[in-house]
């Protein structure tokens, strides 16, 4: 594949999943606000129990496997049939064990209520492995357009249910309902839109070499997914579910953001990185310029939020969710850290260095684990701490890395990261100067949303911003084309 047509599918492919994404995360959103107003923190408590551990069982289904059709440059239908069968099997499995540690959960953190909902919300899990291959087969062929129209008509009818089921008094169920709704539909639309079905073929010898490289892949994510939920366990065992809950939704609101555009440049990066992984010159330009696309986008969303965060809380979930705004200000912090961290993961990945991957997770994760069991002894804030701290060592470790693979240095990141950092900053103090002016509180969190927005496209206009032109001209070529 030529630079040129790479550079237009992952273009194309960007501006398709940014879309996906921020309308099925805008749809979201307003949920969230609707159901945190009817919904008591001790639900969403319970639901992030629920989660720590559908989570690790998703990794199974959602990382080795899934990652070895894509960094396999000519993978076949044997190929993507194989996988299947092994995954469909694998899913069944997990939850056959989620099902049977039901009552051990419930019992460990003496709430009744997680039986019967864990056995029902991992049911999710077999219903997402018919979906796993399709997502390969999108990310591969970069036809992010497809996930497009499946996310979104799943978002909206789990909405539906989510919101209809709280009004009625259900409590906890009404987020269940809403997760799994939005799993049936999205798997339902793939299917729809994807003229991949598996075959009747199943080929050992043409798994052993995807499993070679997926089960490493597989254990760092499983490292990391242990890693970023040991807080949340320890809090929910330790402390209570509203302490959790407010700690998990401290979490979220920063991550809406991170995840959304996450997700989308990284969907679109490693398999453009996997498809030119012979070159390294041509790996590093990719890496930077997502760097700088990256920062760009997520330093003053960031910043903003945390400058705004009493306001901006205070309106979207009403006084009672205020005890989460000192975790907004942590992981605010920690996806500052985490842009040139996490792009700097993808070459590792792409290039099929998979063995280093595992080798640094293991580093990272003791680090990791030490810091958290100490920090619990500190409270729920203490625990809080050691995510930015460990999301700082897994930068430095990449980083080291990345310098060897493809010549890219601590330096060269943080200068891809300053004039980001340095324009959202300035942003982000003249959004702190208007929360000073007593005003309405919806008044003042639409006058800080707006002048943060304006000042920071002003300036980056003015100074004629690369960045800032890329996005504009790519976005408005895109919707032309469109």
């Amino acid at each position: 594949m030529n630079d040129q047509k790479l550079k237009s599918q992952m273009t194309s492919g960007m501006i398709w999943k940014f879309a996906e994404r921020f309308a099925a995360q805008g749809v979201s959103f307003v949920v969230s606000m609707v159901l945190a107003r009817i919904l008591m923190p001790e639900d969403y408590g319970a639901v992030a129990i629920i989660n720590i551990f559908i989570s690790i069982a998703d990794v199974f289904l959602s990382s080795g496997l899934n990652t070895s059709l894509i960094q396999k440059r000519d993978a076949d239908d044997l190929d993507f049939s194989t996988i299947f069968y092994l995954n469909l099997g694998l899913s069944l499995a997990l939850y056959l064990v989620l099902f049977g540690t039901a009552p051990f959960i419930a019992q460990a953190y003496d709430m009744p209520i997680l039986k019967s909902t864990i056995r029902v919300f991992a049911l999710r899990i077999p219903v997402s492995a018919f979906q796993v291959i399709q997502v390969a087969y999108i990310s591969k062929k970069m036809q992010f357009k497809k996930f497009f129209f499946a996310t979104i008509t799943g978002t909206i009818l789990s909405a539906v249910v989510g919101i209809a089921m709280a009004i009625k008094g259900m409590g906890v169920w009404a987020l269940i309902g809403q997760y799994l709704t939005n799993t049936v539909i999205d798997t339902m639309m793939l299917w729809a839109t994807v003229k991949w079905i598996p075959k009747k073929m199943f080929s050992i010898k043409a798994a052993v070499p995807l499993i070679k490289y997926s089960w490493k892949v597989m254990m760092t994510d499983l490292l990391g997914t242990l890693c970023n939920n040991l807080g949340d366990f320890i809090i929910g065992a330790k402390y209570n579910s509203a302490n959790l809950a407010y700690y998990t939704k401290g979490k979220q609101l920063p991550q809406l953001f991170r995840t959304n555009i996450y997700t989308t440049l990284i969907s679109v990066l490693f398999p453009g990185i996997a498809a030119v992984n012979d070159n390294m010159i041509t790996v590093k330009k990719i890496t930077r310029k997502s760097v700088r696309i990256m920062a760009y986008i997520v330093f003053p969303i960031s910043l903003g939020l945390m400058a705004a965060g009493d306001t901006i809380i205070e309106v979207l979930f009403t006084e009672k969710w205020l005890h989460m705004l000192p975790y907004v200000y942590v992981m605010c912090v920690e996806t500052i850290i985490s842009v040139p961290a996490t792009i700097a993961l993808q070459p590792i990945k792409a290039v099929g260095r998979s063995d280093l991957m595992l080798k640094s997770e293991i580093i990272k994760k003791i680090f990791f684990m030490i810091s958290t069991v100490v920090a619990m002894n500190y409270g729920v804030f203490a625990i809080a701490l050691t995510v930015p701290a460990n999301t700082l060592l897994d930068l430095t470790i990449n980083t080291i890395i990345n310098k060897k693979i493809i010549n890219y240095s601590i330096f060269e990141e943080l200068s891809d990261c300053f004039t980001a950092f340095t324009l959202s900053l300035m942003m982000a103090a003249i959004v702190v100067f208007i929360g000073k002016i007593e005003l309405n509180i919806y008044v003042k969190v639409v006058i800080q949303i707006l002048t943060g927005v304006l000042s920071y496209a002003g300036v980056s206009y003015l100074t004629k911003n690369k960045e800032f032109i890329y996005i504009l001209n790519v976005g408005i070529k895109h919707f032309k084309n469109v």
